[in-house]
């Protein structure tokens, strides 16, 4: 009876020690810095920000729509200090994720980026072609050349380098934020990416 009770007790340390290293593990994750190459993907805000937030984001995805209204804020309330870099990640088997990544890339071509970004998100799930034509004018582009490039889906090499990129990074669902390097899944408030930012600026200046 004591043999099996040490037993017993044995396997509970052992049950406690693996819960406690679970839990650990992702905590351990979540300190790390990924290096994510920005070249060639388009971007809002400054260019030699010492913050860079890389989204990657699906245009039809609802909180990747929250959560434009927190990184537009960030933009405005740390002018100079934020970039926020654009990744798409289009869910294969959504109706116009595809066609509304390309209208961003067609936008960003024109010198329109960030009204056809903010004008899809606000809009969203509003967009099918004849829609995004209809942003594309309002923004005062030239509707001609935006629409061949919907059509021809010019920028498709772009969006599936992103798209390959997200998947080597184990991720399986939008929005997901890289700032300086560190992993943070899914929409958050403004507050808690204020902090992240804020402590951010504080670890570089003591660099």
């Amino acid at each position: 009876m004591k043999a099996l009770l040490k037993l017993l007790a044995l396997a509970l340390v052992l049950v406690v020690a693996l819960a406690a290293f679970a839990f650990a593990a992702p905590a351990h994750a979540d300190d790390m810095r990924y290096e994510i190459s920005v070249q060639g993907s388009p971007y809002l805000g400054a260019k030699d920000a010492p913050i860079t937030i890389i989204e990657f984001m699906d245009y039809q995805c609802p909180q990747c729509a929250v959560a434009s209204s927190v990184t537009q804020r960030l933009l405005e309330d740390y002018k100079g200090d934020v970039k926020l870099v654009l990744k798409m990640y289009p869910y294969l088997h959504k109706d116009f994720s595809h066609l509304a990544a390309e209208a961003a890339l067609a936008a960003w071509d024109q010198g329109y980026l960030e009204e056809m970004h903010n004008m899809m998100l606000q809009n969203s799930p509003r967009l099918d072609k004849a829609s995004l034509i209809q942003y594309a004018l309002k923004a005062g582009m030239d509707a001609d050349r935006f629409q061949a490039s919907l059509e021809g889906m010019k920028h498709m090499d772009i969006i599936e380098r992103d798209t390959q990129l997200a998947q080597d990074l184990d991720l399986y669902s939008t929005p997901v934020f890289f700032i300086n390097g560190k992993k943070y899944i899914g929409s958050r408030p403004y507050e808690y990416f204020k902090k992240v930012v804020d402590d951010e600026l504080v670890r570089l200046k003591r660099q």
